[in-house]
């Protein structure tokens, strides 16, 4: 069998098992993509639903930071129930490309924190007046950490000098194949483990590698690099050329 095949029997099998026993969180949709061309309060409603045989209790929504809002009817799904999680989002001193996350806590024994994703395109906002004086931000420690991520290049030191994005660094997958004990002291548990491709078919492995070590705050960029310039150009892009 060729790993192509032993991986997705592997996905649909760990799938499989997932849904027979106790609560699973999942969304309708759990990334929202929306281009703005004015400050302005956005709004959008996701759907959450319990796709497992038991109760699901949300213990809190958190969302990334004070600009947005994200309330609950109730916070108890039964078995194949569902609820609307309305947000929205005040976009004052937005420009550029911007990323908003909401992070649920709930008792899901495999995804305790399930990540929703909110991309924000805000590069046709009109800059700030030049006669303006601009104010910088403050930020406390503690809210740093609700900001924190790790971004990780899964593909070979090559394709990374050539051109990756910002922030990242480079881990390849056979990494965390064969060297992964060497890698997992330095890989935080507390904030999301962001890993990306070309085009998502390593990262979606090097996800399955970091779950079954134990990591569960574990994000797959789906559509890797390929999507990200297809939607984005070279937005956040460090290409050395």
């Amino acid at each position: 069998m060729n790993r192509t095949a032993l991986v997705t029997l592997l996905l649909i099998g760990a799938a499989g098992l997932t849904g027979l026993a106790g609560p699973v969180i999942q969304a309708d949709a759990a990334i929202w993509n929306i281009a703005v061309q004015t400050e302005s309060l956005i709004s959008h409603t996701f759907t959450l639903s319990n796709a497992g045989d038991e109760t699901l209790i949300i213990a809190d929504v958190i969302p990334s930071c004070g600009c947005t809002t994200a309330t609950l009817e109730t916070y108890e799904l039964g078995p194949g129930q569902s609820v609307e999680l309305p947000i929205t989002i005040d976009t004052t001193g937005f420009h550029g490309l911007v990323l908003r996350l909401i992070d649920i806590f709930s008792n899901d024994p495999e995804n305790p924190i399930f990540t929703l994703t909110i991309n924000i395109d805000a590069t046709q906002v009109a800059a700030p007046d030049e006669d303006v004086n601009p104010e910088y931000a403050e930020l406390e420690l503690a809210d740093l950490l609700r900001y924190f991520y790790v971004l990780i290049d899964v593909r070979t030191p090559e394709e990374h000098d050539a051109g990756h994005l910002l922030g990242s660094i480079n881990v390849p997958l056979s990494e965390f194949e064969q060297n992964l004990d060497a890698w997992m002291p330095l890989f935080p548990t507390d904030v999301p483990l962001i890993l990306y491709c070309k085009g998502g078919f390593r990262s979606a492995i090097a996800a399955e590698i970091l779950f079954e070590a134990g990591f569960t705050n574990v994000v797959d960029l789906l559509g890797g690099m390929d999507e990200w310039i297809a939607t984005y150009g070279d937005g956040y892009l460090f290409d050395p050329f």
